[in-house]
């Protein structure tokens, strides 16, 4: 219960208060309307961040059944310091992350499914929770497995996914960030910049800044892409715009009928 009212904390502190920053200083005018885009954004975070509320509870309850750390796991083993396994533990669990994020665009059925989040017409805070719940699911049992195998502690996981959630909502955000920073947070924390990469029609693009928290792995894994951002940005997949085709319903839909591109 403590990590799904931590969870919920930090969604609503980083939605406000990255909206509050985009209305004093934005990046970018609006691309699309925001009411339908908000609407569908926050619907699917609202039911996903059950998912995520579960996951962290089923951690908890294996942890109380003695079935949390595995004998042969090998994080409890490494320290004994639960700080140091909480680090360990979200690098881990960033690595992963993007591991599946590359496989969401390199396998047509799990494309299905991340399609949904590249549909958004614009990009903002809401965008980052903007994701089939079929992909939470698929992610989340990866999480599950990875923490079961690796002996990740509950709190570890609970720390992870409120990091995680604070910098998807802070790259997705319409803002400006300091000239002074931006260098700092290209060889460090994914920024804004480079995540609009990730969001712009061409596929070039799209399929490139895979990371989430860190940018190491982008770095050290051949698909960090710094090319210059357009002037004016548009996003969203070009032959999925039409406002019916991109309703709460459809998407909800969209991976059941019709398979998407690859």
């Amino acid at each position: 219960m403590t990590g799904s009212l931590l969870h919920l904390g930090a969604f609503l502190l980083g939605l406000l208060g990255f909206k509050a920053a985009e209305v004093l200083e934005p990046h970018h005018p609006p691309t699309a309307p925001l009411r339908l885009r908000w609407v569908t954004n926050l619907t699917l975070g609202l039911v996903n961040g059950v998912l995520v509320s579960l996951l962290c509870a089923s951690c908890f309850l294996l942890t109380a059944l003695g079935r949390l750390p595995g004998a042969f796991a090998p994080l409890p083993r490494l320290s004994s310091r639960i700080w140091v396994q909480i680090v360990v533990a979200v690098v881990l669990l960033d690595l992963l992350t993007y591991a599946l994020h590359r496989a969401y665009h390199r396998i047509p059925f799990l494309w299905s499914f991340h399609v949904v989040h590249h549909t958004d017409l614009d990009l903002d805070v809401s965008s980052a929770s903007r994701f089939h719940t079929g992909e939470v699911l698929f992610s989340s049992v990866a999480k599950l497995g990875a923490v079961t195998l690796l002996g990740i502690p509950p709190l570890g996981l609970v720390v992870f996914e409120v990091v995680m959630l604070a910098c998807a909502q802070f790259q997705h955000a319409n803002i400006k960030v300091p000239a002074r920073l931006e260098p700092v947070l290209w060889r460090t924390l994914v920024p804004p910049a480079m995540h609009r990469l990730h969001h712009a029609p061409s596929r070039r693009d799209t399929d490139s800044n895979f990371g989430t928290i860190l940018t190491l792995w982008d770095s050290l894994l051949g698909t960090f892409n710094r090319r210059a951002a357009d002037d004016e940005p548009s996003f969203g997949i070009p032959e999925m715009r039409d406002p019916k085709v991109l309703s709460l319903g459809s998407l909800a839909a969209l991976p059941f009928r019709r398979p998407a591109e690859s």
